[in-house]
């Protein structure tokens, strides 16, 4: 059974009601902390450390091969074993319902043509014999552990390598709904979650969410890997959000989402021990904000020994056990935050600054801050009496005693949208915010709201608060827009106490931030193109379209069918700053102001191999005709490679002396790239004047033919880095290590791709 839960306060983003299963976390500190295990009996040290740090959950591995190795006999032992062990610890389980078995499916072989080797494999489960058979499977371990209120995972990362002989959508998305439907019928009130992601893949969501699964999941389950800080997430996720509302049943357009498997390993020239340490906390915190009530964290425990490899150095405890930074910083998020929710985040004069105001059902309150700028003290003047925050990269708790009334007010308000189904712009565009505000306070309070951020239409409203009483009322205004999926609304409270004046309650205004989802978006890019521009108009929500598109002094009908996902449209040069569609009533309904673009002519490249040297691999790199009737230009460099299993990657480098300069600091740079949907990685490197080399992290091919692509280099501060002075920060010029690496997500792939226009865009 679902049963719906108070308006979640994200601070910066309030979302509409958010479906909690009866059995998920609340969202209050520390009940959705969890870490990743990799064993089932014994181990009961590791487990007494799990507990006394403040986790609650674990997520581990059921194995399908483990459990049945005579067909239609099950053996549940080290699982029985392991499950009562975490019960003795008030500890809960996530087991992933995963991995093939060789009673049900055969063994896939191929060939590594570098070195004749041959690899085997069993397939995942994908014959109708074999997904019967796992789902009989499922559905089996959930009538025998029925009661232990156990998650269960469909599967881990099916989108990558893990799902044999290479990742498939249909496969997986028949897996899972035979699954979810075993395991529903053996336990009507099973938590349910998949597909355990990794990453956001976008295309595997849509196959999986078309297929009508999610009115019989609990959550959705995704591993947000980045290099880059865990606040980055918060925009992935407000996308899976209109994703889940695109696809999702009346009752299931605000599903919960679960970050299921993320963190950063300290592998030399990784994430430092103490910003590991940082890193666990705020993803926690930042999780919690974003409405995302349960978080495991990967790793439990390192590996291996090897500081050197990635794999081996995720822990949050030594291989023998010994507390690492982030081990004690869980320890001590979960002493100090203990019974806390995440109410809102505070506002602060810079946007780096983290600053979370946290509420325990006794009314107590206390702050949790940090920030991702270097380190630096900030007023915060909604307090009653000034506080002066020093921030820097670790979260510091403050308790605030005696509560401060004007904290409490900041948390007892909600917005949201009136209907928890996605807003059509394509329709009247009309918007409704519903408010309701409580005043805990023995005095009466006036309270003003105020919108911002609709295309037409101001909207405010006043309401007086009587002595611990509550009121409501609405804010209304329209869209017209289609270019935005998630569509921001700022909604700005000020209150007035008896003993204020009218002045300084604006002065101290609280915000949330209201976000609906557009049902129908249109994306609208522009690129360099071979003698002009390229217009790419995408139409995920795969409704029909008419309309016009106006780029300076030239202009082009536009027709997308129903069904149609894109169109692109051939342009002359133009000295235009803004590009223009309207639809064929002529509203507006996608606006793109035009970045600077400045080619970087680099004549050729050179193929440096990277990763576990262990692992067979070659790549080359040439120039060749551009292949396809769309080609952007008539050449490109064609990036031919093989990798064996394991994780190795190629980095395209500039062969040109001295190293291929950047010229200014440039916003972002973007690459024509033919893709071949093997599921690798492509990312980006560039160097400082110091040595310092920042990674840029890309999309993974999961398309054929052209498409543009674009790589954030404003945001440097954020992407992983090592190397020169390796603080994060900028120092002087730029210059390319690598405009494109491909990282070979430890599958074995022997393919082609090819790149072109590398253009820098709004370089200053």
């Amino acid at each position: 059974m679902l049963r719906p839960m108070k308006n979640l306060l994200l601070g910066a983003c309030v979302l509409a009601t958010p479906l909690l299963a009866a059995d998920l976390p609340e969202p209050v500190v520390p009940a959705g902390l969890g870490v990743n295990i990799h064993f089932t009996k014994g181990r009961e040290q590791d487990l007494d450390l799990i507990a006394a740090g403040g986790f609650k959950f674990i997520r581990m591995d059921f194995s399908w091969g483990g459990t049945e190795r005579k067909q239609g006999e099950y053996d549940w032992s080290a699982y029985d074993e392991l499950t009562a062990n975490l019960e003795q610890r008030g500890l809960r389980a996530i087991y992933i319902l995963d991995y093939s078995n060789g009673l049900y499916e055969k063994t896939t072989s191929t060939t590594n043509k570098h070195t004749h080797h041959i690899e085997s494999a069993l397939c995942s489960p994908q014959q109708p014999a074999s997904v019967a058979a796992f789902a009989r499977w499922a559905g089996a371990a959930a009538a025998h552990f029925r009661g232990h209120r156990i998650v269960w995972e469909i599967w881990n990362e099916p989108n990558i390598s893990f799902w044999k002989p290479a990742p498939d959508a249909q496969q997986y998305t028949a897996l899972a709904l035979a699954t979810v439907q075993a395991v529903r019928a053996a336990d009507p009130q099973a938590t349910i979650i998949a597909p355990g992601s990794s990453g956001f893949p976008w295309p595997f969501f849509e196959t999986l969410f078309a297929s009508g699964i999610l009115k019989d999941l609990d959550a959705v389950s995704v591993h947000p890997y980045r290099g880059a800080p865990p606040e980055t997430a918060a925009a992935d996720y407000l996308k899976l959000r209109a994703l889940i509302a695109r696809h999702a049943p009346p009752g299931k357009k605000n599903l919960p989402i679960i970050s299921g498997e993320w963190g950063y390993s300290t592998q030399h020239k990784g994430t430092p021990l103490a910003l590991q340490a940082a890193y666990l906390p705020r993803q926690q915190l930042a999780n919690l904000l974003a409405g995302v009530p349960l978080s495991i964290w990967y790793d439990w425990k390192n590996d291996g020994s090897d500081t050197n490899y990635n794999e081996h150095n995720f822990g949050t405890v030594t291989t023998k056990l010994q507390p690492k930074p982030s081990y004690l910083a869980a320890l001590t998020l979960a002493r100090e935050l203990a019974g806390y929710r995440v109410a809102c985040r505070l506002e602060t004069a810079d946007t780096n600054d983290w600053v979370l105001l946290c509420l325990r059902a006794d009314g107590a309150q206390k702050l949790a801050s940090w920030t991702l700028a270097p380190p630096h003290s900030t007023p915060l003047t909604l307090t009653e009496k000034p506080l002066t925050l020093e921030l820097d990269e670790s979260p510091k708790y403050i308790g605030i005693t005696p509560p401060d009334p004007r904290l409490a007010l900041a948390a007892a308000w909600q917005a949201a949208p009136q209907s928890a189904t996605p807003l059509s712009v394509a329709s009247d565009g009309r918007a409704v915010i519903r408010v309701h505000a409580s005043n805990p306070l023995a005095a009466p309070v006036a309270a003003h709201f105020s919108a911002a951020g609709f295309d037409s239409g101001t909207a405010e409203l006043a309401l007086q608060l009587p002595a611990h009483g509550q009121a409501g009322g609405e804010l209304t205004g329209t869209f017209q827009r289609r270019d935005r999926e998630t569509l921001p609304v700022v909604v700005r409270a000020a209150f007035q106490l008896p003993a204020d004046t009218a002045a300084d309650a604006a002065a101290k205004p609280v915000i949330q931030r209201v976000n609906f989802q557009c049902a129908d978006p249109l994306h609208l890019a522009l690129m360099p193109a071979a003698g002009g521009l390229c217009a790419l108009i995408e139409n995920p929500g795969l409704t029909a379209f008419s309309g016009h598109l106006q780029v300076g002094e030239n202009g082009a009908a536009v027709t997308l069918a129903a069904g149609a996902r894109q169109t692109t449209i051939a342009l002359p040069k133009s000295a235009a700053t803004k590009a223009v569609l309207t639809d064929d009533r002529g509203r507006l309904a996608a606006e793109l102001e035009l970045p600077r673009m400045v080619t970087q002519d680099i004549p050729a490249f050179r193929t440096a191999l990277d990763g576990d040297k262990n692992i067979p691999a070659q790549a080359t790199v040439t120039s060749v005709a551009a292949p396809g009737p769309d080609a952007p230009c008539d050449t490109a460099f064609k990036l031919a490679y093989e990798f064996a299993p394991g994780w190795r990657f190629v980095r395209c480098v500039p062969d040109v002396k001295p190293a291929a300069a950047i010229a200014g600091r440039p916003e972002a740079f973007g690459l024509w790239i033919y893709g071949d949907k093997s599921g690798n990685r492509l990312n980006a490197r560039i160097q400082d004047a110091s040595g310092q080399t920042f990674q840029i992290g890309g999309p993974e091919l999961d398309w054929t033919g052209w498409r543009w692509i674009t790589f954030p280099v404003g945001g440097l501060k954020r992407a992983s880095h090592w190397g020169g002075a390796n603080d994060g920060q900028v120092h002087g010029a730029l210059h390319w290590d690598c405009p494109l690496l491909l990282d070979s997500n430890h599958r074995t792939s022997s393919s082609a791709i090819y790149f072109t226009g590398l253009t820098l865009l709004d370089a200053k």
